[in-house]
């Protein structure tokens, strides 16, 4: 079982993790494809900077306890939280117990969130984002 593990203090806001899962779950014709991580500023006060950083969904489950129609759910074998939009109502429950503040909503109302490049897990490869972080800011785990 897998455990996603963001470090905000060791990002350094590059962008590479954002740009690389566009690429990896959008074909360049989807002009407004977006990307599972979102940029946020944080300010360092004691420090007197500013800087960017790109949390992205760290499977932890908060928003499997609120759905009530079964729609996000835990995969079995590498522990990801998973949406499954057939199931969805748009209710919007996980939306409000988020941590991260990644789960969006498609044109027809429905949940969709990182599903952590299951694809590429399966195939023996890093999430894109993982495998583009040079700073270590992105690490997964075993639970």
């Amino acid at each position: 079982m897998m455990k996603v593990r963001f470090d905000r203090n060791t990002c350094t806001g590059c962008f590479a993790c954002y740009v690389a899962c566009i690429a990896e779950h959008h074909g360049p014709e989807e002009a407004d494809a977006g990307s599972f991580r979102r940029v946020e500023k944080v300010t360092d006060l004691a420090a007197g900077f500013q800087k960017n950083v790109c949390p992205g969904c760290i499977h932890c489950g908060k928003c499997i306890n609120v759905c009530p129609s079964g729609a996000l759910y835990r995969e079995e074998t590498y522990g990801l939280v998973l949406a499954d939009k057939e199931k969805c109502t748009g209710c919007r429950a996980c939306e409000s117990v988020c941590p991260m503040q990644v789960i969006r909503f498609d044109e027809d109302g429905k949940a969709e969130k990182c599903d952590g490049c299951i694809s590429r897990i399966k195939e023996g490869r890093k999430p894109a984002c993982k495998s583009v972080c040079c700073t270590g800011a992105i690490r997964m785990e075993e639970r």
